[in-house]
């Protein structure tokens, strides 16, 4: 569960940038994690670089140390309109989060293009199921790659601090992982299993995934197509069958793999004598007439409400923090509404995992009541870039809205910022004001003659 993020110098944000997930409840007597969080804001705002930030940290936590080697530096994305043209100056990332241990992480690093600078991982210990004010150290990592561990590291210091000398692109959380260190585990498994970054419309993305779990788990398909009849595409099911590869197609795939993809020829026979699968979608009409139907005769808009329920379906079944980019681009209105739903119900989201995305649909926190509106002000987040071209981000909270105050009419009327320049409309005019008087204009060489 993720509790705070904060990171700088990223693509579009320049400064350092601070992100919760805490939310005060109706007592006002502590704080707790929301299962949702929104983000507005004009298009280029730097909504989609935010989660990318997101994911830029859970990537180098999950392939820094097996993804490279000591000569392949650190691909990070800076800011590129400092003033200074500092391209130097190093990029930072923090988050707190609570892993599947039930323990609270603080975890930490600075890099710039060609190595990690420092890193800090501490945890608060549950004591009697009340989580310490008092931090415990797992590592520090110094500029100089000199690393001090505390007693809750268990595992080959020596072979890590040495290690992490020699790559020091490297994250030592990713390389003790690798090593299989068993104190780490849980922190790495919130970055590399518990997290998880979506495009809204890169759906066909979760495709395998679906196969995979129609394969390996006999209740997915089941689960997959009563969703999908509650959608009302006209699906009575859906299925995984095998797919016959003709010899001509499977040598022009031969040749493909070779040229494209320098596989060699064991890998080639290998990935062909696996079994190929495919998605089937079987109809069924008024009369009982049935038909069975592949991915290319399903609209785009099918195919994305599919990947969205799986998605719901793997990200539900236990705690994980899910981003998306663009949740409003592939999905009608009402089905947005109700995947956000899902996460909001305790009900359906009985391991508290959290959902974070970006989205221009004001419906959603149109209202002048809970009642109306699906996402509350300390759920709701706006990006705004600033004449520097730097990002900012910050919660709606942070402009004091009053009960009862309709958020959704009050940001598109642009009383909170985050949204396009007003004078778009008149600029858009005056240049067809411009064109026509051009039309209109004599032609200067008829007049001479």
């Amino acid at each position: 569960m993720l509790i705070d993020f904060s990171f700088s110098n990223y693509r579009s944000f320049r400064d350092r940038q601070s992100f919760s997930m805490t939310r005060r409840d109706s007592t006002k007597k502590h704080l707790d994690c929301s299962p949702i969080a929104a983000i507005y804001g004009a298009n280029a705002s730097g909504k989609s670089n935010f989660l990318k930030a997101l994911r830029f940290m859970a990537t180098m936590v999950r392939v820094s140390y097996s993804g490279g080697d000591a000569s392949s530096g650190v691909r990070r994305e800076p800011f590129a309109l400092n003033a200074t043209d500092d391209e130097s100056a190093p990029s930072e990332f923090f988050t707190e989060f609570i892993a599947n241990d039930n323990q609270r992480y603080q975890y930490w690093f600075v890099l710039n293009d060609d190595k990690i600078e420092e890193e800090d991982l501490v945890v608060y210990r549950r004591i009697n199921d009340r989580l310490s004010t008092h931090s415990s150290l797992l590592f520090s990592r110094d500029k100089s790659g000199s690393v001090k561990f505390g007693t809750q590291f268990k595992g080959p210091r020596v072979q890590v601090e040495k290690t992490i000398r020699l790559r020091p692109n490297a994250l030592l959380l990713s390389a003790a992982a690798a090593g299989g260190i068993a104190s780490i585990m849980p922190v790495f498994d919130f970055f590399a299993r518990d997290f998880s970054y979506c495009e809204a419309l890169a759906y066909a993305q979760e495709g395998p995934s679906i196969l995979h779990s129609i394969e390996n788990h006999p209740d997915f398909a089941d689960e997959l197509s009563t969703l999908i009849q509650y959608a009302d595409f006209g699906i009575s099911s859906v299925e995984s069958t095998s797919v016959s590869v003709s010899p001509k197609d499977q040598q022009r795939l031969r040749t493909r793999l070779a040229k494209d993809l320098g596989m060699s020829k064991e890998k080639i026979e290998e990935f062909l004598s696996q079994k190929q699968q495919q998605l089937r979608f079987n109809h069924t009409g008024a009369d009982g007439v049935s038909a069975s139907l592949g991915e290319d005769k399903e609209s785009l808009g099918t195919l994305a409400a599919l990947s969205f329920f799986s998605l719901a379906l793997r990200t539900l079944s236990h705690c994980t923090v899910t981003a998306i980019d663009e949740i409003d681009t592939s999905l009608h209105p009402s089905l947005v509404r109700d995947f956000i739903a899902l996460y909001t119900d305790p009900v359906t989201n009985p391991h508290h995992s959290q959902l974070i995305f970006t989205t221009h649909d004001v419906s959603l926190i149109t209202g002048a009541s809970t009642v109306n509106r699906l996402i509350e002000p300390d759920q709701t987040w706006l990006v705004e870039k600033d004449d520097s071209g730097a990002s900012e981000i910050y919660p709606l909270t942070q402009l004091s809205p009053h009960k009862g105050e309709n958020i959704g009419k009050n940001y598109l009327n642009g009383i909170y910022g985050a949204v396009p320049r007003l004078g778009f409309h008149v600029a858009f005019a005056k240049i067809v004001e411009e064109s026509q008087e051009a039309l209109s204009a004599p032609d200067r060489s008829e007049v001479n003659e």
